[in-house]
């Protein structure tokens, strides 16, 4: 989701204007409450924006649970690879989790501030790479079970990091 272009030094841009914090939470759904949070969205919308993201997690917890309940009807290798990228969407879910929680918290100083969009910058880019995997998995899987419990993980992870839903 990012790009040499908006995310690399100014140098390597032939435009090179700045790209603010601000407009780049607001490219992604998970990052929607970053910029609520940093661009003095109200309360309200704060906690709809958290509570939509909570939404999503709790569905990739569900989905998570059931791919790991269907792996045994694949063949060894591929049921490595599928168990590897229920893994990092495992872990990626945990880390949204996470910063969505620090999120939730009182914004109080800069270096709250920070480390908030910090940990909310990490879980995009965990989300990023999880879904590329589960992508690349459910490609290989074919129909069947595993690959429907796929579709529906790989749908929340979008829905998740890009604020789909």
């Amino acid at each position: 989701m990012t790009s040499p272009l908006t995310s690399g030094p100014t140098s390597w841009r032939g435009d090179p204007a700045t790209t603010s914090l601000a407009a780049r939470y607001a490219a992604a759904g998970l990052l929607t409450v970053a910029a609520i949070l940093f661009l003095g969205g109200s309360h309200d919308a704060l906690a709809s924006a958290l509570h939509d993201a909570r939404t999503q997690t709790a569905a990739l917890d569900l989905d998570l649970a059931r791919v790991d309940g269907e792996i045994d009807a694949l063949s060894a290798t591929l049921a490595n690879e599928v168990t590897d990228a229920v893994e990092s969407a495992r872990a990626a879910t945990l880390s949204a989790e996470e910063a969505l929680a620090g999120a939730a918290e009182d914004v109080t100083d800069a270096t709250d501030e920070a480390r908030t969009a910090l940990a909310l910058s990490d879980a995009q880019v965990a989300l990023e790479a999880a879904a590329a995997q589960v992508r690349h998995v459910r490609g290989q899987v074919g129909s069947g079970a595993v690959g429907e419990s796929l579709t529906e993980l790989l749908a929340h992870l979008d829905a998740l990091r890009l604020g789909e839903g």
